[in-house]
């Protein structure tokens, strides 16, 4: 759902969430999607509205209390409301000609809803989807995106780690990865082999560049951390990246 988001707006999804642990509730609500918007990117906001209107003050008027604080490892989701506005802010980046979600089309998908609290406030301090909307159709229309890369690389756990080293990709690896600009998706094969476990993991981003973000300039650059060092017995130093031609169940 998230592939299109920039760093930013995936920022400012993450202090939303954030918002409702401090301020308490069961859901993501639009309340908390401006104040992450305001945290993360206040220019989004501020550019538009009064001269007389601080984020102070339109934090003041958002947050509320909005029932019993939850805590940070409980999983948050989104009330329908806020996955409406994130529906819209899609539609108002395709609109524009973007490629990427960025935080002003989240503003956009707020405001749209135009019936709920965090919409009379945006309104109240002067913020209209007509200024916004105009901000956000002026901004250049990126370049058409390029084929998807795929990063490939291979490791053998040692005898037993199997079940330890598949814990490590999803509570260390996967969580930090999945923020990143430009990860798309990855998978994990495995087949046994004489003297352990040889995994195959496979990772699938937007661009080179983005891959370049990540592993930094030696592209090629296997990055394995130590905790997967400690479980591997071999692995390549280096990885394999391959153009995505395609990704449907059957080739045409």
């Amino acid at each position: 759902m998230f592939e299109r988001y920039d760093e930013s707006s995936r920022r400012a999804l993450f202090f939303a969430r954030y918002e409702v642990t401090q301020l308490g509730g069961l859901t993501i609500e639009l309340e908390h999607l401006v104040l992450g918007i305001l945290r993360e990117s206040p220019s989004a906001i501020l550019r538009f509205v009064n001269p007389d209107t601080t984020a102070g003050s339109i934090v003041s008027a958002l947050a509320r209390q909005a029932g019993e604080k939850v805590s940070t490892r409980v999983e948050v989701p989104f009330s329908g409301d806020c996955k409406a506005a994130l529906e819209r802010a899609a539609i108002e980046a395709t609109d524009a000609g973007h490629r990427t979600i960025r935080c002003e089309h989240l503003l956009l998908g707020v405001l749209v809803n135009t019936s709920g609290h965090a919409a009379r406030v945006l309104h109240g301090a002067g913020v209209r989807i007509e200024a916004v909307r105009e901000h956000v159709t002026s901004s250049p229309a990126e370049r058409p995106a390029g084929p998807a890369v795929s990063r490939q690389w291979k490791g053998v756990t040692k005898q037993g780690q199997e079940d330890a080293y598949i814990a490590h990709l999803e509570r260390e690896v996967w969580p930090s990865v999945r923020g990143l600009a430009g990860f798309l998706q990855a998978s994990i094969l495995r087949r046994p082999i004489e003297g352990g476990t040889e995994f195959q993991i496979v990772t699938i981003w937007r661009s080179l560049d983005d891959i370049k973000a990540f592993a930094g300039d030696d592209v090629e650059a296997a990055v394995v951390p130590p905790a997967a060092q400690a479980l591997l017995s071999s692995y390549d130093r280096r990885v394999v990246h391959y153009e995505v031609v395609n990704t449907r169940g059957t080739l045409s």
